[in-house]
C-alpha cells in the first residue's frame, strides 16, 4: 500500500535518509550542499511502500516563488510511477495554497520527466552541485 504524507521535525531523518542515498551516495552532492538548513521553512513529504520511505521531496518558498524541491526515489524503486504521485500531491498542496505557479530546478537528464507532468523549461542550462539543472514552471490556473 502506498501511503504520501508531510513530516514534521519529529520524523524528517525519513527524508534525510533517503536524500542521502540518492543525492550524497550516488550523486556525490557533498552533504552541506544536500542538507541546507531550509528544511525547517519546506514542507517535507514522504512516500511510503507497505510502511518503508522510499521517495521524498518537498515544496518551499524561495524568493517569493514557490518551488518543488528534493526529489527522490530509492534506486530500487524508480521508473515505477512513486515520483509522479509525490509531484501530483505536491502540486495539489500548491492548489490548496493558492499557489499559481510552481517552480523546479530540474536535473538536465529529468527534464522529460517533468514535462510529461506539465512543467515547461525556460531560461538556460545551469550547473547546480556540478549537476546540469535546468529551470521549469507549471501554471496552476
Amino acid at each position: 500500500m502506498i501511503e504520501i504524507y508531510f513530516l514534521d521535525k519529529n520524523n524528517i531523518e525519513k527524508a534525510f535518509d533517503i536524500r542521502r542515498k540518492v543525492f550524497i551516495e550516488e550523486q556525490n552532492i557533498p552533504l552541506e550542499l544536500e542538507i541546507d538548513g531550509s528544511d525547517e521553512k519546506a514542507k517535507s513529504i514522504i512516500l511510503e511502500l507497505d510502511k518503508n520511505p522510499i521517495g521524498t521531496a518537498r515544496l518551499i518558498d524561495q524568493d517569493n516563488k514557490m518551488y518543488i524541491g528534493r526529489v527522490a526515489v530509492l534506486k530500487e524503486y524508480r521508473n515505477k510511477g512513486y515520483a509522479s504521485k509525490m509531484i501530483e500531491f505536491l502540486l495539489d498542496e500548491a492548489k490548496n495554497l493558492n499557489i499559481n505557479k510552481i517552480y523546479i530546478h530540474s536535473q538536465s537528464t529529468a527534464k522529460n520527466f517533468y514535462e510529461k507532468l506539465g512543467f515547461v523549461e525556460f531560461g538556460e542550462e545551469f550547473l547546480e552541485a556540478n549537476i546540469p539543472h535546468i529551470n521549469m514552471v507549471k501554471d496552476l490556473r
